[in-house]
């Protein structure tokens, strides 16, 4: 294929993948790559998209950021992690964490978190029930002073002397 339809074609496919949302240079990297073509075609592909404003890392991990946090409910460790996944820089990564933790508070979403998952637990949990719940808060990536303070101050704690063995069904018919 002569070098000028190659470029076309691969403008014209990475238009097609930044469609559906927006993409990070990694991902339309590793897209265009997937589909064989060269390496400088690609990289004439993200020079034409980038000053087009077509792609733009620090936006998408804005809105990538924006929309974790108000649908998954995640803190700023992994989605640090997920944005370092998705091939952005550091800096770019440090930015976007500051600056929507700042707009969007990570207690305040930890909390809206335990609170959907304290549905699944009795009125006391105990220290193997508070084990699960931060082991929870720790996989949405909260930090652990932020977890610590949140299970303290909503998770009732139940001492093992509470406990109360259930009862069988042949013991209640005598």
């Amino acid at each position: 294929m002569p070098h000028e339809e190659e470029s076309k074609n691969a403008r014209r496919r990475a238009i097609r993948f930044l469609v559906y949302r927006d993409r990070s240079r990694n991902e339309i990297t590793c897209y265009l790559r997937g589909k064989k073509f060269s390496t400088n075609v690609i990289d004439e592909t993200l020079t034409f998209l980038e000053n087009n404003k077509y792609v733009n890392d620090a936006r998408f991990a804005m809105q990538f950021g924006r929309s974790r946090i108000v649908n998954k409910k995640i803190g700023r460790l992994r989605l640090g992690l997920e944005l370092e996944h998705k091939g952005i820089e550091n800096k770019i990564i440090d930015e976007t964490l500051n600056s929507l933790y700042e707009e969007y508070d990570e207690e305040e979403i930890a909390v809206s978190c335990l609170e959907k998952k304290l549905k699944n637990f009795g009125s006391s949990a105990s220290e193997g029930d508070r084990r699960r719940i931060e082991n929870f808060l720790e996989r949405k990536g909260f930090p652990s002073g932020i977890i610590h303070q949140v299970v303290t101050r909503l998770v009732p704690y139940a001492s093992d002397n509470d406990w109360v063995p259930p009862t069988s069904s042949k013991n209640q018919n005598k």
